[in-house]
């Protein structure tokens, strides 16, 4: 099982302070580059690691049914020593689902297997 903390002001570091006493890695992140708080992340103890979280937002129209989307994301980067050592994806599936969710008579066995069909324009 792994564990996160979004944000790192007081409450997130006590929580993180509450994980390092039992040597429990987390990972802590906000939006701001891992520098700004990776010393105090540091201070903590050996099992707080820093990451960087970004936002966005994805815009398209599925081909096949020709709806709109918008799908929020977020990327969760973690960052050791200067190096990027993970990223992670967090998109809404959903969404897409929705836009690409064919109405009537057609199905997905009459779509092509290669997933063209899904792609955003």
């Amino acid at each position: 099982m792994s564990y996160a903390i979004i944000g790192f002001g007081n409450i997130g570091q006590a929580l993180a302070r509450a994980f390092a006493r039992n040597g429990i890695e987390v990972s802590v992140a906000t939006t701001r580059d891992t520098e700004s708080f990776a010393s105090a992340a540091a201070a903590i103890g050996p099992t707080i690691v820093p990451k960087i979280l970004r936002e966005a937002v994805a815009r398209g129209r599925i081909k096949a049914t020709n709806r709109a989307f918008e799908d929020d994301w977020i990327f969760a980067i973690t960052v050791r020593d200067a190096d990027l050592t993970n990223i992670r994806e967090y998109v809404d599936t959903q969404a897409l689902a929705r836009a690409a969710a064919m109405s009537g008579p057609e199905s997905a066995a009459d779509q092509p297997d290669d997933g063209s069909h899904l792609r955003a324009s």
